[in-house]
């Protein structure tokens, strides 16, 4: 017969005979499965005042928000309209004398020039002048003083000089010149059918469990993994499609796909250069210049300890709440107005793309699903699924999703920025 572990205590008792086993432990119910910081392009698309409610002992905890960026869509290939820039900039392809009458482009600029129209040249020396285009023939701009005579005393042009359109200057009583314009090019994009599953096979949902709910917990943690998979889709994912199956599997393009394939992006390759904020100053110009105020810098550790070292002004995002949830998130006053920065943690993960900062215009991105005839395909739980087994439960969590970049010229990508 086994001897009982029995003691006796005198005066004030103590832990020391007493089974731990008996106490009731108190766990935290939530243990942080909705990590916002794993995914914040994701996080700050799909809601709008985002913050984190939690229950002691409840397993789920409540996302409030309304939708910032969320549109429905009737066919799973989604269609937008996108005009190219009209381009006011060019370099001549041949060098220009003082005296010279005429001056070259390149083949997929000729049609932007017509006659009377007025240019603006410039070189390195900082010199100016301004010339009319007489006729186009080509590639080959006819060009004469502002007031019509032979030039012959102007400034001198190399192929790394710059050259601007400008307004077109017409005789009275002349016919209106020819209509130069942009058209509109098709842009499209798939949404994705993805999904997560969850499940417990019976004997584990009738175990008690600190949560109180098991069932619960396993959909929760089944989430965030959808949400993460999500957020490397709508950076990394290459639009697609395969019809080698019964049905066609869908993939959907993400930023980086878009930003090279869009010839208007502001791309610049660091080649493993250290940031330099005057580098950095220049290159927040360029895509700051124009667009919505909403522009948000996605970025790694590299690109944020050379930011933290310029010295900027910065000052806590509260439009999202972010900080509630941990999400690394600041705002830098650079020279076109504020920044939001925000740590993307992929960036840090995955090897190709560390050093990279990817500006992304808020206003020009949407969350997009599919949605039609009473069904709706955005996010969602379904609770009972084929199960694997006859003694087991399985959910998951399905949606035919993928985003809109309705523009990108207000869009940039800084990559291989040193360690």
């Amino acid at each position: 017969m086994a001897v009982p572990d029995i003691g006796v205590i005198a005066g004030t008792p103590n832990t020391g005979l007493e089974n731990s086993s008996v106490f009731r432990r108190d766990v935290d119910p939530i243990l942080h499965f909705y990590q916002f910081d794993k995914h914040p392009l994701v996080s700050m698309i799909l809601t709008n005042g985002t913050s984190l409610v939690a229950r002691k002992n409840s397993p789920v905890p409540t996302i409030t928000g309304k939708a910032l960026k969320k549109r429905a869509s009737q066919d799973p290939k989604i269609e937008w309209f996108e005009d190219a820039a009209y381009k006011r900039e060019y370099t001549p392809t041949a060098a220009v004398t003082a005296s010279a009458t005429s001056l070259t482009v390149s083949s997929a600029d000729d049609d932007y020039f017509r006659a009377g129209d007025a240019l603006l040249l410039s070189n390195a020396a900082g010199q100016t002048e301004r010339v009319l285009i007489a006729s186009v023939a080509a590639n080959t701009l006819n060009i004469t003083n502002d007031d019509g005579t032979t030039r012959t005393a102007g400034i001198a042009m190399t192929t790394s000089d710059t050259f601007y359109l400008m307004e077109n200057v017409r005789a009275e009583d002349s016919t209106a010149p020819g209509i130069r314009t942009t058209k509109s090019a098709n842009m499209y994009n798939y949404l994705e059918l993805v999904s997560e599953p969850y499940g417990l096979t019976l004997v584990k949902q009738a175990t008690a469990h600190y949560t109180g709910n098991q069932w619960e917990l396993e959909k929760m943690k089944a989430y965030s993994r959808l949400l993460e998979r999500i957020e490397a889709m709508m950076l990394f994912g290459t639009r697609s499609i395969a019809n080698s199956s019964t049905n066609p599997t869908r993939s959907s393009g993400g930023l980086k796909y878009f930003m090279e394939l869009y010839s208007d992006v502001e791309i610049r390759d660091m080649a493993g250069s250290a940031l330099t904020k005057a580098e950095f100053d220049n290159f927040v110009s360029a895509v700051s210049r124009s667009g919505s105020a909403e522009k948000v810098v996605l970025c790694d550790s590299r690109f944020l300890e050379a930011v933290n070292s310029f010295g900027y002004e910065t000052v806590r995002m509260d439009n999202f709440r972010f900080g509630e949830i941990g999400t690394n998130i600041k705002k830098v006053f650079g020279p076109f107005g504020e920044l939001t920065l925000a740590y993307e943690p992929l960036f840090d993960q995955y090897a190709p793309f560390r050093g990279s900062a990817m500006v992304v215009d808020m206003g020009n991105v949407e969350f997009r699903y599919l949605s039609g005839n009473g069904v709706n395909l955005d996010l969602h739980s379904e609770d009972q699924i084929l199960a694997d087994g006859s003694v087991s439960k399985k959910g998951q969590w399905l949606g035919m999703v993928g985003p809109q970049f309705s523009t990108l010229k207000h869009f940039g990508w800084m990559k291989n920025i040193a360690a």
